[in-house]
């Protein structure tokens, strides 16, 4: 008897589909290989791996074929690695922008309304009005992305609902929906420099790791907010801080951050201008069928021969 291609499954998936898949694919066997034994004992046999284990796993399946990310970022390492050795990767881009949107929003009201500083008044009973006094509203204020794909323009639709200016930063500078102007990368002190509000939207790659640095912050509005739910180390760390600690920067809403857990010990936590969130503005989609079913339709054009949605450009890294 031929084997049947091994199809990895190496992330969560929703009661029940794994039967479905079983039954609408015959032709693949489906491993749920979610702990380090199974992963160990079946490594050679992966033609496909839905969600993403490590770097070593993948150098260690010679039958390796396609990686399908649960996720939309990309992890570092991965798209060389698949060049090398021929792999497609694709990811959920296109899945997380609504959500992800919403949790920029939410870190921008909570930092312009001061619910921050409120939220720990009433945990101490303390009722300070005087709060009020450095509270902003976000229309009529401008808004400057850091990267224009799907999340970035989702958080553009909604800046522009608060009726926010929208300026921003992509690579390939072009006319974007809910983008009041456009920059390239080299130009980004430029929308910067007039934001009461700067958030970063942009993938991690090599061009963009460590983008935002002294010279950026310094270029940035004083006063203005800083807002990433993308990835921690587009900015570097240290220069955030001294923006946070001068008063450069009147607050910053984080999700993610250059280490993640974010260490116990970390300034961040007891920041009073940062506010925290671990690592989760994306996970309504996560814990939703959408991955699952971004899979089924990308397994049915792999056995057509045809490219899978959110295909990752490896030399770009997204």
């Amino acid at each position: 008897m031929i084997a049947k291609p091994a199809v990895h499954l190496h992330h969560w998936i929703p009661d029940g589909q794994l039967s479905l898949w079983t039954n609408l694919f015959p032709q693949f066997e489906f491993v749920v290989a979610t702990s380090p034994e199974v992963i160990e004992r079946r490594h050679a046999d992966a033609v496909i791996c839905y969600g993403f284990s490590d770097l070593h796993s993948i150098e260690r399946a010679p039958a390796l074929r396609w990686v399908q990310l649960a996720s939309a970022g990309v992890p570092k390492g991965l798209c060389p690695l698949a060049q090398r050795r021929g792999l497609t990767v694709s990811n959920l881009a296109g899945l997380y922008g609504p959500t992800i949107a919403e949790h920029a929003l939410a870190m921008m009201l909570t930092l312009s309304r001061n619910l921050h500083v409120v939220q720990r008044n009433q945990t101490q009973g303390s009722w300070d009005r005087s709060v009020a006094q450095t509270m902003r509203d976000l229309h009529g204020r401008t808004l400057a992305l850091v990267g224009l794909g799907n999340i970035g323009q989702n958080i553009a639709r909604l800046g522009r609902a608060f009726g926010m200016r929208v300026v921003g930063c992509r690579r390939r500078p072009q006319p974007t929906p809910f983008v009041d102007a456009v920059v390239a990368p080299n130009q980004i002190r430029s929308i910067l420099a007039e934001a009461d509000v700067v958030a970063v939207a942009a993938p991690l790659t090599a061009a963009t790791e460590g983008m935002l640095n002294s010279a950026e912050f310094e270029a940035m509005r004083p006063g203005s907010f800083y807002i990433n739910v993308s990835r921690g180390p587009i900015a570097q760390e240290a220069a955030l801080l001294q923006a946070l600690r001068s008063g450069k920067l009147a607050g910053a809403g984080l999700d993610v951050f250059a280490v993640e857990p974010l260490p116990a010990d970390h300034p961040f936590w007891t920041m009073s201008n940062v506010f925290i969130s671990p690592h989760y503005s994306g996970e309504t989609v996560n814990n939703s069928s959408l991955p699952a079913e971004r899979f089924t339709r990308n397994l049915r054009r792999w056995l057509a021969q045809q490219p899978p949605a959110g295909l990752v450009d490896l030399d770009q890294e997204y």
